[in-house]
């Protein structure tokens, strides 16, 4: 049994390899063919980004995704995965450039926040995922952008959580053992 499990492994991975190899190459002639189609770019970028994260040995990928991360981050692309993976790949080793690229997604965020208001609940988890990844880096201060976001956090979801999840009652309000809320 060991025997054929150590046989069955190598060729999974080695399918695996193949898989990934046929997919880097599918987004790198997608890309020859619309070299300015940022979102392709963008999705491109999360390819190598979670390939690189599998498989630390591959450089190429993280060479890729950087080059992608720069042709997008001054776009009008919003994909805060980008933002919050690549911040992960320099946190810890460049922990400046980390700030910057959670500084620049929340900052995206914050941006296409104030368009549109729909937009808020969209991709609110990455993007606190990503303040609270900057909220770890910066010591003692706190970026404008950071502060505005948790503003709009505060504003919108605690206002929905209080509004729409709980109603408190007035009788249970003056009940002197406590209060208890009621849940829709």
């Amino acid at each position: 049994m060991n025997f054929l499990a150590g046989l069955v492994s190598p060729f999974l991975n080695f399918f695996k390899k193949l898989i990934h190899l046929a997919e880097m190459r599918k987004y790198k002639a997608a890309l020859r063919r619309n070299p300015q189609d940022q979102y392709l770019r963008a999705k491109y970028a999360k390819f190598c980004l979670n390939s690189y994260f599998q498989d630390s040995s591959s450089k190429i990928h993280m060479v890729e995704a950087v080059n992608q991360f720069e042709n997008i981050e001054h776009s009008e692309v919003l994909d805060l995965e980008v933002f919050y993976l690549m911040g992960k790949f320099y946190q810890g080793n460049d922990n400046a450039k980390a700030m910057d690229v959670y500084k620049k997604g929340i900052q995206r965020y914050n941006d296409f926040v104030s368009k549109s208001i729909e937009f808020r609940h969209e991709h609110v988890e990455t993007a606190f995922a990503i303040a609270l990844n900057l909220l770890a880096l910066e010591s003692n201060h706190a970026d404008p952008e950071l502060e505005k976001f948790f503003k709009n956090l505060r504003r919108t979801y605690l206002k929905h959580f209080l509004d729409h999840k709980l109603d408190f009652n007035p009788e249970i309000l003056g009940n002197a053992a406590g209060i208890h809320p009621t849940i829709n």
